[in-house]
């Protein structure tokens, strides 16, 4: 398989999304509550040990999909995605992602938006400062290109992959 199949490098066309991502935060009252508010999330899991919750889940079942949240003091390396963007959902219209910006700003959550080769985005920084990000009007290019950023911060594209894969 090359990177630009359809299918996946694997080939395994059965596997139809990602149900789950975990992300590390400092507080997770606080982390469940944002997503929670600004997603319209349920509050479905709890992990714990003797000293206390130690993480939980929101899902939202209708799209199939969960966060799980772990406190980053107990994920191994101390795990910390500040500057990230982990998790991309796919709003279904613009109009919609247009209604969870509007949520956010009535939560007092700011935005920040852009376009891309994947398409047009919003973006929200979490309690600590992850990037979540929505895309709508996904273009979601099926070739290859691959992304470099420049000293001044700007981006410039290529198309053939640098990365050397293992066999």
């Amino acid at each position: 398989a090359t990177a630009g199949d359809a299918e996946g490098a694997a080939g395994a066309p059965h596997l139809t999304g990602i149900v789950q991502v975990c992300i590390p935060v400092t507080d997770l009252s606080r982390s469940a509550a944002w997503y929670r508010d600004l997603l319209g999330l349920s509050y479905v899991r709890e992990f714990s040990n003797d000293a206390g919750v130690t993480g939980c889940a929101l899902a939202d079942w209708q799209a199939r999909y969960l966060i799980a949240l772990r406190l980053r003091r107990d994920t191994a390396g101390n795990a910390d995605l500040r500057g990230e963007h982990p998790v991309v959902l796919e709003a279904a219209s613009p109009a919609a992602a247009a209604r969870v910006r509007e949520r956010a700003a009535d939560l007092g959550i700011t935005a920040t938006s852009g376009t891309h080769a994947d398409g047009s985005w919003i973006e929200f920084l979490d309690p600590d400062g992850i990037a979540l990000r929505i895309v709508h009007s996904a273009l979601g290019s099926r070739g290859f290109f691959g992304v470099q950023f420049r000293s001044d911060g700007g981006p410039s594209f290529y198309d053939t992959p640098r990365l050397p894969l293992a066999p």
